[in-house]
């Protein structure tokens, strides 16, 4: 039984080592009762550069608060990316395809300070056409309300 227990222990010290992604210094592991996010103190801002082959976006959460702000993340996964087309059909979604870890994940922002995710969606050979598009991105905080926004984009020729 005690063996379970360690075996147990290391599969989950070992989860929890691989779940880090590709967040900045800005992440931190905290102590439950700390102050928790309060969406309006929350800025949260989206950078979209399209190409001919792929779209390049900057998810930026910035506090404007004066006190450390908490996000809760339930898996290794913090925010979904879903682009449209102009016929509203979903061409991209960030997730599909993708593993993602099992744990709970917090992340400290400083007040003033910055969180900041560079994603890209390369998608040569896959059918997208030049025109416009639609981006709608979410951070998925479990104790945050809803941070959403919706990018209109225009992939060149």
């Amino acid at each position: 039984m005690g063996r379970s227990f360690l075996a147990f222990g290391m599969m989950l010290l070992l989860l929890l080592g691989c779940a880090n992604g590709n967040e900045n210094s800005a992440n931190t592991i905290v102590e439950e009762g700390e102050e928790e996010v309060e969406k309006k103190e929350l800025d949260f801002e989206v950078d979209v550069n399209p190409f001919s082959d792929q779209v390049e976006f900057l998810l930026t959460i910035t506090n404007h608060s004066t006190e450390t702000k908490k996000l809760e993340f339930s898996t290794s996964q913090k925010y979904e990316i879903i682009v449209r087309d102009a016929n509203q059909q979903e061409v991209y979604r960030y997730s599909q395809g993708k593993m993602f870890a099992q744990v709970m994940e917090y992340a400290l922002i400083k007040p003033e300070e910055s969180m900041k995710w560079n994603e890209a969606w390369k998608f040569t050979g896959q059918g997208i056409k030049p025109g416009e598009y639609e981006a709608e991105i979410t951070i998925l905080a479990r104790n945050e309300e809803k941070l959403v926004e919706k990018v209109s984009f225009q992939i060149p020729e």
